[in-house]
């Protein structure tokens, strides 16, 4: 499938410009319609096959995401969204007290209450204020890690500037002192490719809705096998156990040994539909070319802005080859550029203090001097 076959399928597309995926992605009509599969499947008079497809879908699904990520799939467990993917790996993480998390100031939420959260077990978050320019500094970061630091947890891609970090770096550095590298993938999966299984990461958790195209609802958690051993027994039901049919014994000494153990009870069955849906999409586009066509509409965006004298404010380099274009306006305020942007129906959003496009694979160069184009 080739980037415009797919722009076919988004009924979006005819509508408006959509140039938020960091934030929320519309639907495409095959999701919609897999998500309709398996309601009729409820409709229908025999309920419980659509729980029986269920399974097989999952299976697929957990196989794809292993194969996009080069991971195991025993490795990856499935939750709702990024942050109970983060909560599931504070509470599962064996702290003791007087142990500390590291992590960036300016990292979204999701990537902070969870640790914040453990302040009751005697845990404490450092959090590492950013360069002027809002990135994070990663000399700082590694320098704010001491000996009791249990946890370095960032993002992949830095939701407001856009910032890519050196994951093999920081990485390294937590392998060789002992600390959990925890990373939040959201602004990546889906746009770029990440090859999870040659990183030295330990945990890492999406949600769906952004760059994966998939409705809210669905995410998941990988969790390297060696730190999954040591895991606290935490978000536990009767999906947890290796036998979790069998209701009328219980068996709770046959829990599970994988990740896939939290995934405590009654599946989201039309998400795991929709994003299956949506995984087969891009890669029937192929996730390197999704990468390479990603990368390519923001450098051709950030060209753009430069022309008509915006202030990109997105990193120069690598850090700032990846999907989010961040920018600012010389003399408008970013409600004004907003409003002219809504006008021509184009939808961007304003994070961190600055403006941001967010193109995905499907949008054109046409779409980007059309969004440019409507700048006051």
């Amino acid at each position: 499938m080739t980037p415009l076959e797919l722009r076919a399928l988004f009924p979006t597309a005819e509508k408006c410009l959509h140039l938020n995926h960091a934030g929320t992605s519309p639907t495409a009509a095959p999701a919609a319609e897999a998500v309709n599969v398996v309601l009729r499947e409820l409709m229908s008079d025999d309920i419980l096959q659509g729980y029986l497809n269920h399974i097989k879908r999952q299976k697929a699904l957990r196989t794809l995401l292993g194969r996009m990520l080069n991971v195991a799939p025993s490795t990856l467990a499935f939750t709702r969204n990024t942050s109970q993917g983060l909560t599931l790996a504070a509470q599962g993480i064996p702290f003791r007290e007087g142990e500390n998390v590291v992590a960036p100031r300016v990292e979204y939420p999701s990537n902070i209450y969870p640790w914040q959260a453990q302040a009751y077990r005697g845990v404490s978050v450092t959090l590492v204020p950013p360069r002027p320019d809002f990135t994070v500094d990663e000399e700082a970061l590694l320098a704010a890690c001491d000996d009791r630091t249990r946890v370095l947890a960032v993002s992949w891609v830095q939701w407001g500037t856009g910032q890519r970090l050196d994951l093999a770096r920081l990485g390294r550095f937590c392998r060789e002192r002992g600390i959990v590298f925890v990373v939040d993938i959201v602004q990546g999966a889906g746009a770029l490719t990440l090859d999870l299984g040659s990183l030295p990461i330990d945990i890492a958790a999406a949600g769906c809705h952004k760059w994966l195209l998939s409705p809210g609802g669905m995410g998941f958690l990988y969790i390297r096998p060696e730190v999954f051993r040591t895991f606290l027994p935490i978000n536990i039901g009767w999906n947890s156990v290796t036998n979790p049919m069998a209701w009328d014994a219980p068996h709770f000494e046959d829990i599970k040994s994988e990740p896939d153990r939290m995934e405590e009870g009654t599946p989201n069955l039309l998400g795991t539909a929709a994003l299956l849906t949506t995984l087969e999409l891009l890669e029937s586009v192929g996730f390197d070319t999704v990468n390479d066509r990603v990368l390519s509409l923001a450098g051709y965006a950030k060209a753009r802005l430069r022309d008509r004298g915006m202030m990109v404010r997105t990193p120069a380099g690598p850090a700032g080859e990846t999907g989010i274009v961040a920018f600012t306006h010389p003399d408008r305020s970013h409600a004004e550029v907003l409003e002219a942007l809504a006008q021509a129906k184009v939808i961007a959003v304003e994070r961190q203090n600055f403006l941001r496009f967010s193109p995905h694979v499907y949008n054109t160069e046409d779409e980007i001097d059309r969004a440019v184009g409507a700048l006051p």
